[in-house]
């Protein structure tokens, strides 16, 4: 079965990192942090939606109607559109709902951008983490539950990837109060960023 996080690495370049930096101010640094971070976030975010037959459901329409994997090969020209953002952005919206702020705050004071920033590079990928799900989904001919075992498999696959990575259930929290420290998950030397950005 094709990796939902496989498929968005090898989307992912250097050069459509360096695009979403200059949105933000051009801290390369910062900004693949947030990128590193924010696409294990958004699938344990989707996981976390399509835990019901009902949110699955849901995910598996939008998916079928609007995301079938076709962005994947064209983020060089994507990044940066206007309607782009704005697809990224209702779909932030619908994965993280009212987690959304929290998420951004988190995420920024770990690397030392706004939240603002943050949400624009989150409203970035969330049209390609919706994107391979879909191409995923296509390729292995998948119904509901098997879209279910697909975010739930992926999201072990992460854990075992970066077992620090628990902070992702504590910044969903929906009650939005926790303070996570994510400062030692991104810090310099993290597989986190070796796995997006060869250093």
């Amino acid at each position: 079965m094709s990796g939902v996080l496989d498929l968005i690495k090898s989307s992912i370049g250097q050069q459509a990192a360096d695009q979403v930096a200059q949105q933000v101010g051009g801290n390369q640094e910062a900004t693949q942090r947030a990128i590193a971070a924010g696409i294990p976030l958004l699938l344990s975010a989707l996981q976390k939606n399509a835990k019901s037959k009902s949110g699955a459901a849901s995910l598996a329409n939008a998916l079928e109607k609007d995301h079938d994997g076709g962005v994947l090969g064209n983020l060089g020209a994507l990044f940066g559109q206007s309607s782009y953002q704005s697809t990224g952005e209702q779909i932030l919206g619908h994965v993280l709902g009212n987690r959304q702020n929290n998420v951004a705050n988190q995420l920024g004071k770990a690397t030392g951008l706004g939240s603002a920033d943050v949400n624009k590079i989150l409203a970035n990928l969330a049209p390609v983490v919706l994107g391979a799900v879909g191409q995923a989904k296509k390729q292995n001919n998948l119904g509901v539950s098997g879209l279910q075992d697909l975010l739930k498999q992926e999201r072990k696959s992460i854990k075992k990837q970066q077992p620090n990575l628990g902070f992702l259930e504590k910044a969903l929290d929906s009650d939005g109060d926790g303070e996570v420290d994510l400062s030692d998950v991104l810090k310099q030397g993290s597989g986190l960023l070796s796995g997006f950005f060869k250093r």
